[in-house]
């Protein structure tokens, strides 16, 4: 299990070129080390992240070219975390907008802080939204999607919750320790079998067909079937106790 906290708390956490290369560089380390099973992302301070720093970008500057160029160094950051082969918990501390709330997106799990909200408002400031967001909202909440997207207005944490965009709220006081004892229970289950759900979850939300994703569950549960892991899960269940996987 691992933390990954974004530190710049007396920018929000903003996303400048030198944080985003930063998380970039923390999740590979992640990725590279075995012993790794889970990730809890959250935020220094009263922010999750409050969106990217684009400097000049947001202003228009260079050519078409050279505004998508930097703009996919950007994504780079969020692609990266939502393709790490293990479950990501994302604890959103505070306020999460625009680039900070498709960190959030990008995590297999997201749990808030009583006060913490999200917002989407690149329509208020006259550019379309970005980073993944229409995708990655309209297959959590189709509802949520519009809402934060056309609406552009924050919203709290409970609202977040009734919409499907977040799994759990908790005291602020509480949200660390509940991410953190999450990402343990998740770094617990086998890894084999964690790393083919996410596959078939990843599957199902780009809308491949039924076909594809029966065809590659039935291989990943008759591999699964065999294993040591299956055999625990079985003993524990019968013997009423909690299982320990040698995959864990």
């Amino acid at each position: 299990m691992a933390l990954l906290t974004l530190d710049q708390p007396e920018r929000r956490n903003a996303l400048s070129d030198e944080l985003a290369r930063d998380f970039r560089e923390q999740l590979a380390a992640v990725r590279a080390e075995p012993a790794v099973r889970s990730l809890v992302v959250t935020g220094a301070g009263t922010a999750f992240c409050a969106g990217a720093d684009l400097g000049s970008l947001a202003q228009g500057a260079g050519s078409a070219a050279q505004r998508r160029a930097l703009l996919g160094e950007y994504y780079r950051t969020f692609l990266d975390l939502r393709s790490l082969p293990l479950p990501t918990v994302a604890a959103v501390n505070g306020a999460a907008i625009g680039a900070g709330l498709n960190l959030a997106l990008c995590c297999d799990l997201r749990i808030m802080a009583e006060g913490a909200h999200l917002a989407a408002p690149f329509l208020r400031l006259g550019i379309h939204p970005g980073g993944g967001a229409t995708w990655m909202l309209s297959r959590l909440s189709p509802a949520g999607a519009r809402e934060l997207l056309l609406l552009g207005e924050p919203v709290a944490a409970p609202r977040a919750l009734a919409l499907g965009l977040v799994t759990r709220v908790l005291p602020a006081s509480e949200l660390e320790t509940g991410a953190l004892e999450l990402a343990r229970a998740l770094a617990g289950l086998p890894r084999s079998v964690m790393a083919n759900l996410l596959q078939a979850l990843e599957m199902a939300e780009r809308g491949d067909s039924l076909e594809a994703v029966l065809a590659f569950e039935t291989a990943a549960q008759a591999e699964s079937l065999a294993s040591e892991d299956a055999r625990e899960g079985w003993a524990a269940a019968r013997e009423r106790r909690a299982p320990h996987f040698s995959d864990a």
